[in-house]
């Protein structure tokens, strides 16, 4: 009976096909669309991206991520483990310095493994998994390689008509309705969720210590809206280089709960932090690290639940920087 009732609350598997694919998309524009930094001065720094037409960003970004169910006296662990190649491509750069640019998954590896169940998956292999996590998955990834996101974005890092491949709409609507999804695998869904993933830098100069703050909303079905307070502060010169700069990152997550929820949700423990070094010549990213920490427990269907959850993520540029 306990069994049957773990499988309908769909706890044997708790990590969502269609949340393995945004969290690809998201993580990778979060993490390239950190921080960077104008030419240095003697006092402060201004944080400004700095582009030029034609010119091709290379990341790597590597994530992994634990997740811990507690339920009905049984207990569910999940871990995912994800390598995405990606390339930047800058089209064009305006007068005022907006920036026109495209993102581009050159290549995804996803290993997941969870109660009776594991997934493999490697853009570039020649042999497709199978089985029916496969089925869901395999579809979506191969949707996501290749595909071309395309967007604006101006000196300060605020994202601007941004174009979410058709491809990739297509595939997540015959991964099941989106409207199942509270709308975030919509379009328009979609869109919302990566405009709050990049960073709005502070408007005037930093010194070491000063701090600036951003708000992202990001709704999670079923249960409401996830508010992430995020505080950038400007930490000087980086351990990662004698010529680059380290801002910190310092999260703190609440819950707005959905008002027709039948989910009641509690966060009793929450840790996020980060850091971001970049090259204050080139105007960009050079590494980031991202820890993000979350136990919360759950009433569904009158049993209660716990779960928790542990991601890092982290991003690299390529050794040459760029390429024409």
């Amino acid at each position: 009976m306990k069994r049957m009732m773990v499988e309908k609350l769909n706890l044997r598997w708790p990590v969502c096909p269609r949340a393995i694919l945004l969290r690809i998309v998201l993580s990778a524009l979060a993490a390239t669309l950190g921080v960077a930094a104008a030419q240095p001065t003697h006092g402060a720094e201004t944080l400004r991206w700095k582009f030029k037409p034609g010119e091709t960003l290379r990341y790597t970004m590597v994530q992994e991520t634990t997740q811990g169910m507690k339920a009905m006296g049984q207990e569910f662990k999940t871990s995912l483990h994800q390598t995405v190649d990606l390339h930047w491509s800058v089209k064009n750069v305006a007068g005022d310095g907006v920036a026109e640019l495209s993102q581009t998954i050159d290549r995804v590896r996803t290993k997941l493994e969870g109660p009776g169940n594991s997934f493999e998956f490697d853009s570039q292999a020649g042999k497709a998994p199978e089985g029916q996590i496969a089925s869901l998955l395999t579809p979506m990834l191969k949707a996501l390689v290749g595909a071309e996101f395309t967007f604006k974005m101006n000196g300060r890092g605020e994202l601007s008509e941004i174009k979410v491949p058709p491809k990739l709409l297509e595939s997540l609507r015959q991964a099941g309705p989106a409207a199942n999804a509270g709308g975030m695998f919509s379009e328009e869904g979609m869109k919302n969720l990566i405009s709050q993933s990049s960073l709005t830098l502070a408007e005037g100069p930093l010194e070491n210590g000063k701090s600036w703050t951003q708000q992202a909303k990001v709704p999670v079905p079923m249960l409401g809206t996830m508010v992430m307070d995020k505080t950038y502060t400007f930490d000087g010169p980086s351990p990662k280089g004698p010529d680059l700069v380290q801002v910190l990152l310092d999260t703190k997550v609440t819950l707005e709960p959905a008002a027709d929820s039948n989910v009641a949700v509690k966060i009793t423990s929450q840790k996020g932090t980060g850091e971001f070094a970049f090259d204050p010549q080139a105007g960009r990213v050079v590494s980031s690290r991202v820890n993000d920490k979350l136990q919360m427990s759950l009433s569904v269907m009158g049993q209660e639940l716990e779960q928790s959850t542990d991601t890092i993520t982290s991003m690299t540029l390529a050794k040459d920087g760029s390429s024409k």
